[in-house]
């Protein structure tokens, strides 16, 4: 997934905001424009099976959104909260949501720290 901005939005930043999140004592970093929504105590509708993995699916009105697992592990119990993101490839708009037992203060970086970190990842 590509976490820029556009050129034309990104030059109105000197930083970009950075929420920061844990699950299964793994902290998990995702800037915050690519963030729809942080849902506390999320329900599964149901759940299917995707790539072998069992996959909570949330009903958000006309939308299906799977949770799934950074670490690619099966997702048994629901989350504390599910991190609603964006996912968009040309015209095409989706939502997936990761899982998180706690939420930490965002925080702030240049976009040159940004991605330095992404070559480290």
């Amino acid at each position: 997934m590509d976490l820029l901005l556009p050129e034309s939005v990104r030059s109105l930043f000197q930083n970009i905001q950075v929420n920061r999140f844990w699950w299964d004592g793994v902290q998990v970093n995702i800037p915050m424009h690519c963030v729809y929504a942080i849902i506390p105590n999320p329900i599964a509708d149901h759940y299917t099976e995707i790539s072998g993995f069992n996959v909570p699916i949330m009903a958000l009105g006309n939308y299906h959104v799977p949770v799934w697992d950074p670490m690619h592990k099966n997702i048994d119990k629901m989350p504390k909260f599910a991190i609603v993101l964006i996912h968009q490839e040309n015209e095409k708009f989706g939502l997936y949501a990761y899982p998180s037992d706690c939420l930490d203060e965002s925080f702030e970086l240049s976009y040159d720290e940004w991605f330095e970190r992404q070559k480290m990842s």
